[in-house]
């Protein structure tokens, strides 16, 4: 689920384990953008290129044909001209050693964690649940599919996380 989102519900303390397609970075300076300048920027290098080119996928990966792709330039950072990539952790990547720490103290701060939208399928998060049943942490998941955690915890809500938090919160 994303910042935004939670925010919104009036949560302030957010960790996004595997970060965000909000916010964009660039691989060379670690500088890093909002996605909506990033977009704007993409219109602006490329003013022959509508978005109907292509299928927008629900990750943000667009579809783009081999015949149009020679036509379209990617936006470089403004501070070094490095290449730019969603900050997010893709698979085979790992997570961020201080995104981990953070996630790891508010762990054993918390008496309990809430799993939202998640299928847990990567170990990156499902470690975090097995951490906190170690700990005899109260867990509960919010998601409307199956997850690997499912038999693990007492508490699992089986609803689409938009129905349930405003509800809640």
């Amino acid at each position: 689920m994303h910042f935004k989102l939670l925010n919104k519900a009036g949560s302030k303390e957010v960790v996004e384990l595997h970060g965000s397609a909000y916010r964009v970075m660039c691989l060379g300076c670690k500088s890093n953008y909002d996605r909506g300048y990033i977009q704007e920027k993409l219109k602006d290098t490329n003013p022959n290129f509508k978005e109907d080119s292509g299928i927008i996928r629900p990750d943000g990966d667009v579809e783009i044909s081999t015949e149009r792709l020679s036509e379209f330039l990617p936006p470089t950072c403004d501070n070094c001209g490095g290449i730019l990539k969603p900050d997010i952790v893709f698979f085979g990547d790992n997570v961020p050693r201080p995104r981990v720490n953070l996630v790891n103290e508010n762990l054993l701060e918390g008496d309990s964690l809430l799993i939202l939208g998640s299928s847990l399928t990567v170990f990156s998060a499902y470690r975090i649940v097995l951490k906190a049943l170690e700990t005899n942490k109260n867990v509960a998941i919010v998601n409307i599919g199956p997850t690997r955690a499912d038999e693990l915890v007492k508490l699992k809500i089986r609803v689409r996380c938009g129905e349930i938090l405003p509800l809640i919160c």
